[in-house]
């Protein structure tokens, strides 16, 4: 999967020299935690919430006053801003735009193609893709798999679900399970469940656990 699947296209934007008032007021009327800074169609920097809650006094602090309130809606998003952000393209693989996020601690990266900002990836968008990728949003039956760390255990393993024509609806592998197994997550549906939980056990594959979620996939 590549960040151009999951990334929001639609990216509300920001000026460098736009007062931080107006900058909180976009933030919170379309309930969003960053905006990227774009200065005549090429992306400066970003702001997040803790960058306008370390700039703005809060109402809550004894300290603030009408002249520290004044103050701040003359200062500009310029002034705040991470700039020259950390960018991924839409090309760039998903996990790859995770690893940054994690390894940053960002929650969300500029997406940038042909020097344009073209979409922004957010933890919401990762986490769409991994209800996605879990196939969470449909019914059927849920497998772990303790298989081999070999590739013919992994191809052995498909050719029983193919045996029983049960649909595979999503599937991730967690290869470094233990020294011997990797742990196989399949997302399922088919008719013939009772079958292949018999046929698993049969070709000396061990199901770790089950779940069954629902009758039938959705629609």
């Amino acid at each position: 999967m590549f960040v151009k699947l999951w990334m929001t296209s639609n990216v509300l934007t920001a000026t460098s020299d736009q007062p931080i008032v107006e900058v909180e007021r976009l933030l919170r009327e379309h309930r969003i935690r960053r905006v990227p800074v774009v200065d005549d169609g090429k992306l400066v920097g970003i702001i997040g919430q803790e960058d306008l809650f370390r700039a703005m006094p809060s109402i809550f602090d004894p300290s603030s006053n009408p002249e520290s309130l004044e103050r701040t809606g003359h200062i500009k998003a310029g002034a705040i801003m991470t700039p020259s952000p950390i960018t991924v393209d839409p090309s760039t693989p998903l996990e790859q735009a995770v690893l940054l996020m994690r390894s940053h601690k960002f929650g969300s990266l500029p997406v940038i193609q042909d020097e344009q900002l073209v979409g922004i990836i957010t933890e919401t968008n990762i986490f769409d893709a991994l209800l996605e990728i879990f196939a969470a949003r449909k019914q059927g039956a849920r497998f772990e798999i303790k298989i081999d760390r070999n590739p013919a255990a992994f191809y052995a393993m498909l050719q029983v679900f193919k045996k029983y024509e049960i649909t595979i609806l999503g599937i991730a592998v967690l290869h470094d399970y233990s020294e011997e197994h990797q742990l196989v997550t399949l997302k399922v549906y088919g008719d013939d469940i009772d079958r292949l939980i018999d046929g698993l056990w049969a070709s000396d594959l061990q199901i770790n656990r089950m779940h069954a979620e629902g009758p039938s996939p959705e629609s």
